[in-house]
């Protein structure tokens, strides 16, 4: 979403904003925005984890129904751009970390299993440069040419592009996406807001 006015936005959401989406059924909430990532640049996103599809359709009627968090949007200039839902594949860490990298990419579908042994090969290597990594999958986003994404949590991004180059050369990383006819459509990296 674009939010003109970002630092209303911000104070809110860390505040009443993030406890009306608590109490309306999510189990974290996270507001970043989009720092490197091409035309996506300035671009907030909130990420709502919830525990099933009817529980995201249920969050997100609780949040328009809100009149003061309808108000605030309407006050900061918020202009929603795209909402998508996303379910985890696989996951290892936390989501702790002051900037995130999503890494967009297409593929082939995995079994849960093969996409878990495949995160837990990466996390082995990108050690100490990551706090935790999810793969996720769009399960409704419109039309995408990178249905699946790569977040991956840091407090050091030159450590992080330091391990990620080398994490990407490695032989059983390569054979892993050539296995899933895995392609790198691009990358975003975000700075955590709350």
């Amino acid at each position: 979403m674009q939010v003109p006015d970002l630092a209303t936005f911000t104070q809110v959401s860390e505040n009443s904003g993030r406890e009306t989406a608590l109490n309306a059924g999510a189990t974290d909430v996270r507001i970043n925005q989009v720092v490197l990532g091409g035309d996506r640049a300035g671009m907030v996103g909130a990420m709502f984890e919830v525990p099933g599809i009817n529980a995201a359709m249920e969050l997100s009627a609780a949040m328009y129904a809100n009149a003061d968090i309808v108000n605030m949007m309407r006050d900061t200039g918020v202009q929603v751009q795209s909402r998508t839902l996303m379910r985890h594949a696989a996951h290892k860490g936390t989501t702790d970390g002051q900037y995130s990298s999503y890494l967009m990419m297409s593929g082939d579908q995995l079994p849960d299993e093969t996409a878990n042994s495949n995160l837990e090969h990466g996390f082995g290597l990108m050690g100490s440069a990551v706090n935790g990594m999810r793969l996720v999958q769009a399960w409704a986003a419109g039309a995408t040419p990178a249905p699946f994404g790569l977040v991956s949590w840091t407090d050091d991004l030159d450590a992080f592009a330091s391990a990620s180059a080398a994490t990407m050369t490695d032989p059983t990383t390569q054979q892993n996406f050539a296995d899933s006819n895995t392609v790198v459509q691009g990358r975003m990296v975000l700075r955590r807001l709350v």
